[in-house]
Protein backbone atom coordinates (compact mmCIF):
# COMPACT_ATOMS: atom_id res chain seq x y z
CA UNK A 1 0.00 0.00 0.00
CA UNK A 2 1.30 3.36 -1.24
CA UNK A 3 3.10 5.27 1.95
CA UNK A 4 0.35 7.83 3.56
CA UNK A 5 -2.43 6.30 2.08
CA UNK A 6 -4.95 4.52 4.39
CA UNK A 7 -7.36 2.47 1.99
CA UNK A 8 -11.47 2.16 2.18
CA UNK A 9 -12.92 -0.53 1.58
CA UNK A 10 -12.70 -1.48 -2.79
CA UNK A 11 -10.98 1.22 -3.25
CA UNK A 12 -13.26 3.78 -1.74
CA UNK A 13 -12.05 7.74 -0.30
CA UNK A 14 -11.47 7.57 3.08
CA UNK A 15 -14.40 8.91 4.95
CA UNK A 16 -17.96 9.99 3.14
CA UNK A 17 -17.37 11.61 -0.85
CA UNK A 18 -17.34 15.01 -0.78
CA UNK A 19 -19.51 15.48 2.20
CA UNK A 20 -17.05 17.71 3.81
CA UNK A 21 -15.06 20.83 2.67
CA UNK A 22 -11.14 19.79 1.60
CA UNK A 23 -11.33 17.54 4.83
CA UNK A 24 -7.32 17.41 6.96
CA UNK A 25 -4.94 15.30 5.19
CA UNK A 26 -5.78 11.52 4.44
CA UNK A 27 -2.46 11.08 4.54
CA UNK A 28 1.20 12.19 5.95
CA UNK A 29 1.77 15.81 6.48
CA UNK A 30 4.52 18.37 5.60
CA UNK A 31 7.73 16.90 7.89
CA UNK A 32 9.24 20.25 7.48
CA UNK A 33 7.78 23.20 9.26
CA UNK A 34 9.40 24.93 6.44
CA UNK A 35 6.77 24.16 4.21
CA UNK A 36 4.15 25.98 5.82
CA UNK A 37 6.10 29.00 6.20
CA UNK A 38 7.17 28.66 2.24
CA UNK A 39 3.48 28.35 1.72
CA UNK A 40 3.09 31.69 3.96
CA UNK A 41 5.99 33.89 3.10
CA UNK A 42 5.02 34.92 -0.64
CA UNK A 43 1.97 33.17 -1.44
CA UNK A 44 -0.91 35.08 -2.12
CA UNK A 45 -3.98 34.52 0.32
CA UNK A 46 -7.89 34.31 -0.42
CA UNK A 47 -9.59 37.62 0.51
CA UNK A 48 -11.48 37.84 3.77
CA UNK A 49 -15.12 38.04 2.65
CA UNK A 50 -17.10 36.78 -0.22
CA UNK A 51 -17.65 39.30 -3.11
CA UNK A 52 -20.36 38.77 -6.07
CA UNK A 53 -19.47 39.46 -9.43
CA UNK A 54 -21.69 38.80 -12.33
CA UNK A 55 -21.44 36.17 -15.40
CA UNK A 56 -19.18 36.17 -18.29
CA UNK A 57 -21.00 35.76 -21.17
CA UNK A 58 -19.65 32.30 -21.59
CA UNK A 59 -20.59 31.26 -17.98
CA UNK A 60 -24.17 32.62 -18.68
CA UNK A 61 -24.84 30.32 -21.87
CA UNK A 62 -23.45 27.43 -19.77
CA UNK A 63 -25.87 27.99 -16.54
CA UNK A 64 -28.81 28.87 -18.66
CA UNK A 65 -28.12 25.51 -21.10
CA UNK A 66 -28.08 23.55 -17.70
CA UNK A 67 -31.38 25.03 -16.48
CA UNK A 68 -32.86 22.93 -19.54
CA UNK A 69 -30.97 20.41 -18.46
CA UNK A 70 -32.78 17.06 -17.47
CA UNK A 71 -30.26 15.08 -15.27
CA UNK A 72 -26.89 15.23 -17.23
CA UNK A 73 -24.70 16.21 -14.82
CA UNK A 74 -21.58 15.39 -15.69
CA UNK A 75 -22.72 16.86 -19.75
CA UNK A 76 -21.08 20.29 -17.81
CA UNK A 77 -18.75 18.91 -16.13
CA UNK A 78 -14.93 19.32 -17.28
CA UNK A 79 -12.45 16.78 -16.39
CA UNK A 80 -8.96 15.89 -16.55
CA UNK A 81 -6.51 13.15 -15.86
CA UNK A 82 -2.42 13.13 -15.17
CA UNK A 83 -0.12 10.52 -14.53
CA UNK A 84 2.10 10.70 -11.84
CA UNK A 85 4.93 7.80 -11.80
CA UNK A 86 6.69 8.55 -8.74
CA UNK A 87 6.77 8.16 -4.99
CA UNK A 88 4.10 11.27 -4.02
CA UNK A 89 4.11 12.61 -0.82
CA UNK A 90 0.31 12.94 -0.19
CA UNK A 91 0.74 15.78 2.63
CA UNK A 92 2.35 18.32 -0.18
CA UNK A 93 0.05 17.44 -2.67
CA UNK A 94 -2.64 18.56 -0.06
CA UNK A 95 -1.19 21.15 0.63
CA UNK A 96 -0.12 22.39 -3.09
CA UNK A 97 -3.85 21.55 -3.96
CA UNK A 98 -4.73 23.93 -0.85
CA UNK A 99 -2.30 27.11 -2.52
CA UNK A 100 -3.78 26.82 -5.87
CA UNK A 101 -7.18 26.80 -4.20
CA UNK A 102 -6.29 30.03 -2.24
CA UNK A 103 -5.09 31.61 -5.13
CA UNK A 104 -7.52 30.50 -7.72
CA UNK A 105 -10.75 32.41 -7.79
CA UNK A 106 -13.22 30.79 -9.92
CA UNK A 107 -12.47 27.63 -7.95
CA UNK A 108 -14.20 29.15 -4.63
CA UNK A 109 -16.90 30.49 -6.78
CA UNK A 110 -20.79 29.93 -6.34
CA UNK A 111 -23.63 30.35 -8.60
CA UNK A 112 -26.84 31.68 -7.13
CA UNK A 113 -29.40 32.99 -9.15
CA UNK A 114 -31.19 36.86 -8.26
CA UNK A 115 -34.17 38.53 -9.60
CA UNK A 116 -31.77 40.10 -11.73
CA UNK A 117 -30.35 37.08 -13.13
CA UNK A 118 -27.57 34.64 -11.49
CA UNK A 119 -24.11 35.79 -10.00
CA UNK A 120 -20.97 34.42 -8.65
CA UNK A 121 -19.60 34.81 -5.01
CA UNK A 122 -15.74 33.96 -4.68
CA UNK A 123 -15.64 32.52 -1.37
CA UNK A 124 -12.67 33.39 0.69
CA UNK A 125 -12.59 29.37 2.05
CA UNK A 126 -10.92 26.77 -0.25
CA UNK A 127 -13.76 24.70 0.68
CA UNK A 128 -13.45 22.54 -2.64
CA UNK A 129 -13.31 18.57 -2.00
CA UNK A 130 -10.37 16.56 -1.71
CA UNK A 131 -9.82 12.62 -1.64
CA UNK A 132 -7.39 10.40 -1.46
CA UNK A 133 -8.16 6.96 -2.32
CA UNK A 134 -6.43 3.74 -2.92
CA UNK A 135 -7.16 1.16 -5.51
CA UNK A 136 -3.50 -0.86 -5.76
CA UNK A 137 -4.75 -3.54 -4.17
CA UNK A 138 -7.83 -4.30 -6.03
CA UNK A 139 -7.38 -7.10 -9.01
CA UNK A 140 -7.74 -4.11 -11.57
CA UNK A 141 -6.80 -1.13 -10.18
CA UNK A 142 -6.98 0.79 -13.17
CA UNK A 143 -10.52 -0.74 -13.45
CA UNK A 144 -11.14 0.80 -10.11
CA UNK A 145 -10.23 3.88 -11.10
CA UNK A 146 -12.67 4.34 -14.16
CA UNK A 147 -15.45 2.83 -11.96
CA UNK A 148 -14.50 5.45 -9.11
CA UNK A 149 -14.58 8.36 -11.55
CA UNK A 150 -17.72 7.21 -13.38
CA UNK A 151 -19.08 7.63 -10.11
CA UNK A 152 -17.76 10.68 -9.15
CA UNK A 153 -18.74 12.08 -12.56
CA UNK A 154 -22.20 11.19 -12.25
CA UNK A 155 -22.84 13.23 -9.48
CA UNK A 156 -25.20 16.34 -9.78
CA UNK A 157 -23.08 19.46 -8.29
CA UNK A 158 -25.08 22.03 -6.17
CA UNK A 159 -24.28 25.56 -7.69
CA UNK A 160 -25.34 27.61 -4.91
CA UNK A 161 -23.95 25.33 -2.49
CA UNK A 162 -20.74 23.63 -4.16
CA UNK A 163 -18.17 22.70 -4.07
CA UNK A 164 -18.14 23.38 -7.59
CA UNK A 165 -14.42 21.66 -8.10
CA UNK A 166 -13.07 18.70 -6.97
CA UNK A 167 -9.74 16.68 -6.90
CA UNK A 168 -8.82 13.13 -5.91
CA UNK A 169 -5.48 11.70 -5.71
CA UNK A 170 -5.49 7.66 -6.93
CA UNK A 171 -2.91 5.28 -5.90
CA UNK A 172 -2.97 2.34 -8.80
CA UNK A 173 0.25 1.73 -7.51
CA UNK A 174 3.36 2.91 -4.84
CA UNK A 175 5.01 4.38 -7.94
CA UNK A 176 2.25 4.95 -10.14
CA UNK A 177 -1.14 7.81 -8.94
CA UNK A 178 -3.56 9.47 -10.99
CA UNK A 179 -4.21 12.94 -10.21
CA UNK A 180 -8.28 13.17 -10.80
CA UNK A 181 -9.24 16.99 -11.37
CA UNK A 182 -12.82 17.77 -11.93
CA UNK A 183 -15.29 21.20 -12.16
CA UNK A 184 -18.40 22.38 -13.33
CA UNK A 185 -17.85 23.65 -16.42
CA UNK A 186 -19.50 27.03 -15.20
CA UNK A 187 -16.45 28.07 -13.08
CA UNK A 188 -13.24 26.48 -15.41
CA UNK A 189 -12.63 25.85 -19.11
CA UNK A 190 -10.01 23.76 -20.48
CA UNK A 191 -7.18 26.11 -20.88
CA UNK A 192 -8.11 26.89 -16.98
CA UNK A 193 -7.10 23.23 -16.01
CA UNK A 194 -3.58 23.88 -17.76
CA UNK A 195 -3.25 26.37 -15.95
CA UNK A 196 -4.05 24.91 -12.19
CA UNK A 197 -2.42 21.97 -13.40
CA UNK A 198 0.48 24.15 -14.15
CA UNK A 199 0.51 25.31 -11.32
CA UNK A 200 0.20 22.98 -8.85
CA UNK A 201 2.82 21.23 -9.91
CA UNK A 202 4.98 24.04 -9.77
CA UNK A 203 3.78 24.08 -6.25
CA UNK A 204 4.61 20.79 -5.39
CA UNK A 205 7.70 21.15 -6.64
CA UNK A 206 8.86 24.04 -4.47
CA UNK A 207 7.47 22.99 -1.65
CA UNK A 208 9.44 19.50 -2.03
CA UNK A 209 12.29 21.85 -2.46
CA UNK A 210 11.86 23.85 0.99
CA UNK A 211 11.48 27.16 -1.31
CA UNK A 212 8.58 29.85 -1.22
CA UNK A 213 6.05 29.41 -3.59
CA UNK A 214 6.32 33.10 -4.50
CA UNK A 215 3.62 34.72 -5.85
CA UNK A 216 0.48 34.10 -7.65
CA UNK A 217 0.76 34.20 -11.42
CA UNK A 218 -2.87 34.28 -11.94
CA UNK A 219 -4.79 37.51 -12.51
CA UNK A 220 -8.22 38.10 -10.47
CA UNK A 221 -11.78 36.59 -11.55
CA UNK A 222 -12.54 40.61 -11.04
CA UNK A 223 -10.93 41.43 -14.05
CA UNK A 224 -11.60 38.64 -16.37
CA UNK A 225 -15.26 39.64 -15.50
CA UNK A 226 -14.75 43.35 -16.08
CA UNK A 227 -12.71 42.58 -19.68
CA UNK A 228 -15.83 40.53 -20.88
CA UNK A 229 -18.06 43.10 -19.56
CA UNK A 230 -16.08 45.95 -21.42
CA UNK A 231 -15.65 43.65 -24.92
CA UNK A 232 -19.62 43.48 -25.03
CA UNK A 233 -20.05 47.78 -24.82
CA UNK A 234 -16.51 48.50 -27.00
CA UNK A 235 -16.02 49.12 -30.82
CA UNK A 236 -14.19 45.60 -30.95
CA UNK A 237 -17.34 43.63 -30.28
CA UNK A 238 -18.92 45.83 -33.34
CA UNK A 239 -16.27 45.40 -35.35
CA UNK A 240 -16.29 41.24 -34.39
CA UNK A 241 -19.91 41.46 -34.67
CA UNK A 242 -19.72 43.29 -38.31
CA UNK A 243 -16.94 41.03 -39.68
CA UNK A 244 -19.30 37.58 -39.01
CA UNK A 245 -22.10 39.21 -40.41
CA UNK A 246 -20.16 39.47 -43.84
CA UNK A 247 -18.51 36.01 -43.90
CA UNK A 248 -22.00 34.56 -43.01
CA UNK A 249 -24.20 36.84 -45.14
CA UNK A 250 -25.36 33.78 -47.53
CA UNK A 251 -24.70 30.87 -44.60
CA UNK A 252 -24.72 27.32 -46.60
CA UNK A 253 -26.71 25.04 -45.50
CA UNK A 254 -26.72 22.65 -42.74
CA UNK A 255 -24.44 19.62 -43.78
CA UNK A 256 -24.50 16.92 -40.26
CA UNK A 257 -22.64 13.81 -40.65
CA UNK A 258 -25.16 10.96 -40.56
CA UNK A 259 -25.90 9.59 -37.20
CA UNK A 260 -28.59 6.82 -35.98
CA UNK A 261 -29.73 6.35 -33.02
CA UNK A 262 -27.41 4.03 -30.64
CA UNK A 263 -28.46 1.50 -27.95
CA UNK A 264 -27.45 2.21 -24.59
CA UNK A 265 -24.94 -0.32 -24.04
CA UNK A 266 -23.64 0.60 -20.49
CA UNK A 267 -22.45 3.72 -18.66
CA UNK A 268 -18.64 2.95 -17.90
CA UNK A 269 -15.63 4.47 -19.52
CA UNK A 270 -13.90 3.17 -22.14
CA UNK A 271 -11.16 0.87 -21.62
CA UNK A 272 -8.25 2.86 -23.34
CA UNK A 273 -9.56 6.12 -20.91
CA UNK A 274 -10.40 7.28 -16.92
CA UNK A 275 -13.20 9.54 -17.52
CA UNK A 276 -16.43 8.85 -17.70
CA UNK A 277 -18.72 8.69 -20.41
CA UNK A 278 -22.08 9.35 -19.34
CA UNK A 279 -24.09 12.03 -21.52
CA UNK A 280 -20.83 11.80 -23.98
CA UNK A 281 -19.43 8.99 -25.44
CA UNK A 282 -15.59 9.03 -26.11
CA UNK A 283 -12.76 6.72 -28.27
CA UNK A 284 -10.05 7.32 -25.70
CA UNK A 285 -6.74 8.85 -26.89
CA UNK A 286 -5.37 7.55 -30.08
CA UNK A 287 -1.80 9.08 -31.49
CA UNK A 288 -1.11 9.58 -34.93
CA UNK A 289 0.84 6.18 -36.85
CA UNK A 290 3.52 8.81 -37.91
CA UNK A 291 3.76 11.95 -36.03
CA UNK A 292 7.13 13.11 -37.31
CA UNK A 293 5.61 13.67 -40.83
CA UNK A 294 3.29 15.17 -39.34
CA UNK A 295 5.63 18.04 -37.88
CA UNK A 296 7.60 17.89 -40.66
CA UNK A 297 4.94 18.66 -43.12
CA UNK A 298 3.71 21.44 -40.82
CA UNK A 299 7.28 22.86 -40.48
CA UNK A 300 7.27 23.09 -44.42
CA UNK A 301 3.77 24.27 -44.86
CA UNK A 302 5.27 27.24 -42.54
CA UNK A 303 1.46 26.54 -40.26
CA UNK A 304 0.79 24.83 -37.17
CA UNK A 305 -0.05 21.31 -37.14
CA UNK A 306 -3.93 22.40 -35.27
CA UNK A 307 -4.55 23.50 -39.27
CA UNK A 308 -3.82 19.68 -40.35
CA UNK A 309 -6.31 18.77 -38.19
CA UNK A 310 -8.62 21.00 -39.43
CA UNK A 311 -8.15 20.69 -42.69
CA UNK A 312 -9.13 16.64 -42.43
CA UNK A 313 -12.62 17.36 -40.43
CA UNK A 314 -13.34 19.47 -43.45
CA UNK A 315 -12.00 16.76 -45.84
CA UNK A 316 -14.18 14.05 -43.95
CA UNK A 317 -16.80 16.16 -43.42
CA UNK A 318 -17.17 16.94 -47.26
CA UNK A 319 -16.80 13.19 -47.63
CA UNK A 320 -19.89 11.98 -45.66
CA UNK A 321 -21.90 14.88 -46.43
CA UNK A 322 -21.27 15.51 -50.11
CA UNK A 323 -21.19 19.67 -49.10
CA UNK A 324 -19.16 21.81 -51.33
CA UNK A 325 -19.35 24.18 -47.91
CA UNK A 326 -18.55 22.49 -44.67
CA UNK A 327 -18.72 24.62 -41.32
CA UNK A 328 -16.07 23.70 -38.61
CA UNK A 329 -16.62 24.99 -35.34
CA UNK A 330 -13.34 25.77 -34.08
CA UNK A 331 -12.78 26.22 -30.02
CA UNK A 332 -10.73 29.05 -28.53
CA UNK A 333 -9.75 30.06 -25.92
CA UNK A 334 -11.69 33.71 -25.86
CA UNK A 335 -8.56 35.21 -24.26
CA UNK A 336 -6.83 37.43 -27.16
CA UNK A 337 -5.16 39.63 -24.57
CA UNK A 338 -2.14 38.53 -22.29
CA UNK A 339 -3.94 39.43 -19.33
CA UNK A 340 -6.61 37.09 -19.82
CA UNK A 341 -3.86 34.78 -20.49
CA UNK A 342 -3.28 34.34 -16.84
CA UNK A 343 -6.80 33.90 -15.36
CA UNK A 344 -8.32 31.00 -14.74
CA UNK A 345 -12.30 31.17 -15.56
CA UNK A 346 -14.56 30.63 -18.31
CA UNK A 347 -14.02 32.87 -21.03
CA UNK A 348 -14.34 30.13 -23.80
CA UNK A 349 -16.16 30.05 -27.06
CA UNK A 350 -16.90 27.79 -30.31
CA UNK A 351 -16.06 30.00 -34.01
CA UNK A 352 -17.49 28.93 -37.28
CA UNK A 353 -14.98 28.31 -39.90
CA UNK A 354 -16.74 28.34 -43.15
CA UNK A 355 -14.68 26.22 -45.80
CA UNK A 356 -14.97 25.07 -49.27
CA UNK A 357 -13.92 21.76 -49.90
CA UNK A 358 -14.57 19.62 -53.13
CA UNK A 359 -12.32 16.52 -54.06
CA UNK A 360 -9.97 18.31 -57.30
CA UNK A 361 -8.49 20.41 -55.01
CA UNK A 362 -4.61 20.54 -54.47
CA UNK A 363 -3.81 19.67 -50.95
CA UNK A 364 -1.69 23.33 -50.87
CA UNK A 365 -4.99 25.22 -51.11
CA UNK A 366 -7.08 23.92 -48.45
CA UNK A 367 -4.29 24.42 -46.39
CA UNK A 368 -3.76 27.95 -47.50
CA UNK A 369 -7.58 28.07 -46.82
CA UNK A 370 -7.87 26.77 -43.40
CA UNK A 371 -4.95 28.61 -42.17
CA UNK A 372 -6.27 31.92 -43.60
CA UNK A 373 -9.72 30.99 -41.91
CA UNK A 374 -8.32 30.27 -38.78
CA UNK A 375 -6.34 33.30 -38.38
CA UNK A 376 -9.14 35.38 -39.03
CA UNK A 377 -11.38 33.72 -36.50
CA UNK A 378 -9.18 33.87 -33.89
CA UNK A 379 -8.32 37.66 -34.31
CA UNK A 380 -11.92 37.52 -33.90
CA UNK A 381 -12.81 34.90 -31.46
CA UNK A 382 -14.72 36.82 -28.63
CA UNK A 383 -17.88 37.52 -30.41
CA UNK A 384 -20.40 34.81 -29.02
CA UNK A 385 -21.89 32.86 -31.61
CA UNK A 386 -25.39 32.85 -29.87
CA UNK A 387 -25.08 36.73 -30.72
CA UNK A 388 -24.45 35.62 -34.30
CA UNK A 389 -27.31 33.66 -34.82
CA UNK A 390 -29.43 36.56 -34.14
CA UNK A 391 -27.67 38.83 -36.36
CA UNK A 392 -28.21 36.54 -38.88
CA UNK A 393 -31.97 35.71 -38.16
CA UNK A 394 -30.82 31.97 -37.10
CA UNK A 395 -32.61 29.87 -34.79
CA UNK A 396 -30.81 28.73 -31.46
CA UNK A 397 -26.79 29.19 -32.35
CA UNK A 398 -24.65 28.84 -35.27
CA UNK A 399 -23.52 25.62 -33.95
CA UNK A 400 -26.64 24.28 -35.62
CA UNK A 401 -24.35 24.54 -38.92
CA UNK A 402 -21.38 22.54 -37.49
CA UNK A 403 -21.08 19.28 -38.73
CA UNK A 404 -17.59 18.51 -36.11
CA UNK A 405 -16.55 20.53 -33.53
CA UNK A 406 -12.48 20.62 -33.10
CA UNK A 407 -10.83 21.49 -30.54
CA UNK A 408 -7.15 21.58 -29.98
CA UNK A 409 -5.58 22.06 -26.52
CA UNK A 410 -1.58 22.32 -26.04
CA UNK A 411 -0.24 20.99 -23.73
CA UNK A 412 3.20 23.00 -23.48
CA UNK A 413 6.12 21.29 -22.10
CA UNK A 414 6.05 18.26 -20.26
CA UNK A 415 5.12 19.10 -16.48
CA UNK A 416 6.81 17.41 -13.38
CA UNK A 417 6.25 17.68 -9.77
CA UNK A 418 9.54 17.78 -7.98
CA UNK A 419 10.84 14.97 -10.61
CA UNK A 420 8.05 13.20 -10.68
CA UNK A 421 6.77 13.34 -14.10
CA UNK A 422 3.12 14.49 -14.50
CA UNK A 423 1.42 13.23 -17.76
CA UNK A 424 -1.99 14.63 -19.24
CA UNK A 425 -3.64 11.61 -20.46
CA UNK A 426 -7.30 12.10 -20.06
CA UNK A 427 -9.24 15.36 -20.92
CA UNK A 428 -13.52 15.72 -20.82
CA UNK A 429 -14.44 18.95 -22.45
CA UNK A 430 -18.52 18.88 -21.78
CA UNK A 431 -20.71 21.76 -22.70
CA UNK A 432 -23.64 19.55 -22.63
CA UNK A 433 -25.29 17.64 -25.68
CA UNK A 434 -23.50 18.67 -29.03
CA UNK A 435 -24.97 18.17 -31.90
CA UNK A 436 -21.83 16.85 -33.68
CA UNK A 437 -18.53 14.75 -33.33
CA UNK A 438 -16.26 16.43 -31.59
CA UNK A 439 -12.77 15.84 -31.92
CA UNK A 440 -10.61 16.64 -29.09
CA UNK A 441 -6.73 16.67 -29.89
CA UNK A 442 -4.03 16.97 -27.13
CA UNK A 443 -1.18 18.52 -28.86
CA UNK A 444 2.10 17.14 -26.81
CA UNK A 445 5.22 19.04 -27.33
CA UNK A 446 7.49 15.52 -25.74
CA UNK A 447 7.77 14.48 -29.52
CA UNK A 448 4.11 11.91 -29.17
CA UNK A 449 2.55 15.01 -31.50
CA UNK A 450 -1.58 14.96 -31.40
CA UNK A 451 -3.22 12.67 -29.82
CA UNK A 452 -6.75 12.31 -30.75
CA UNK A 453 -10.47 11.83 -28.78
CA UNK A 454 -13.46 11.79 -30.63
CA UNK A 455 -16.62 12.59 -28.60
CA UNK A 456 -20.39 12.39 -29.29
CA UNK A 457 -23.74 12.24 -27.60
CA UNK A 458 -24.80 8.62 -26.47
CA UNK A 459 -27.88 8.87 -28.56
CA UNK A 460 -26.38 9.01 -32.22
CA UNK A 461 -23.47 6.83 -32.14
CA UNK A 462 -22.35 3.61 -30.60
CA UNK A 463 -18.62 2.67 -29.34
CA UNK A 464 -17.75 1.15 -32.72
CA UNK A 465 -19.04 3.81 -34.56
CA UNK A 466 -16.70 6.42 -32.60
CA UNK A 467 -14.06 4.02 -33.08
CA UNK A 468 -14.15 3.61 -36.94
CA UNK A 469 -14.36 7.69 -36.75
CA UNK A 470 -11.31 8.02 -35.51
CA UNK A 471 -9.55 5.40 -37.48
CA UNK A 472 -10.78 7.11 -40.49
CA UNK A 473 -9.56 10.42 -39.19
CA UNK A 474 -6.16 9.31 -38.02
CA UNK A 475 -5.23 7.66 -41.54
CA UNK A 476 -6.63 10.59 -43.35
CA UNK A 477 -4.07 13.08 -41.40
CA UNK A 478 -1.75 10.46 -41.65
CA UNK A 479 -2.10 10.77 -45.72
CA UNK A 480 -2.33 14.38 -45.58
CA UNK A 481 1.26 14.68 -43.69
CA UNK A 482 2.98 12.60 -45.91
CA UNK A 483 1.22 13.07 -49.36
CA UNK A 484 2.69 16.13 -52.02
CA UNK A 485 1.12 19.66 -51.62
CA UNK A 486 -0.17 19.42 -55.43
CA UNK A 487 -1.94 15.80 -54.65
CA UNK A 488 -5.85 16.45 -55.32
CA UNK A 489 -7.26 16.06 -51.45
CA UNK A 490 -10.42 13.10 -52.80
CA UNK A 491 -7.22 11.24 -53.45
CA UNK A 492 -5.94 11.42 -49.95
CA UNK A 493 -6.80 7.75 -48.21
CA UNK A 494 -9.16 7.53 -45.35
CA UNK A 495 -10.13 3.53 -45.22
CA UNK A 496 -13.94 3.00 -45.30
CA UNK A 497 -16.42 3.00 -42.64
CA UNK A 498 -16.97 -0.26 -41.47
CA UNK A 499 -20.60 -0.22 -40.70
CA UNK A 500 -21.76 2.02 -43.18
Amino acid sequence: MPHGVTRGPAGRLVGSPWEVPMPGSSGATPSAPSRRECLDAEGRTARPTPHVLPLTAAQRKIWLAEQDASGAHEAYRISQCAHLHGPVDTGLFEAAMRQVLAEADTLRVRITATPDGPVQEVHPAADSAWACVDVSGEPDPHGAARRWIAADMAEPIDLAHGPLFRCALIALRADHWLCYLSAHHVVADGYSLFLITRRFTRVYALLAAGEPVGASPFGSLADLVKADLDYRSSPRYAADGAYWKRTFSDPPAPAPLPARPAPTDGRQGTDSGYLAEQALRVSGERPLARPEALQKAALAAGIARSRFLCAAAAVYAHRLTAAPEVVIGLAVTGRPQRALMTTPGVLHNIVPLRLRVHSGMPLAELLTQVDRAMNEAVAHQRYPGEDLARDLGLPGSIASRFSLIVNVMPLGRPLSMGGIPCTVSGVHVAAGRPACLKLLALDRRDGAGLRLDVQATREQYTRADLADHQRRLLLLLDAMATADPHRHVGALHSGNLSNA
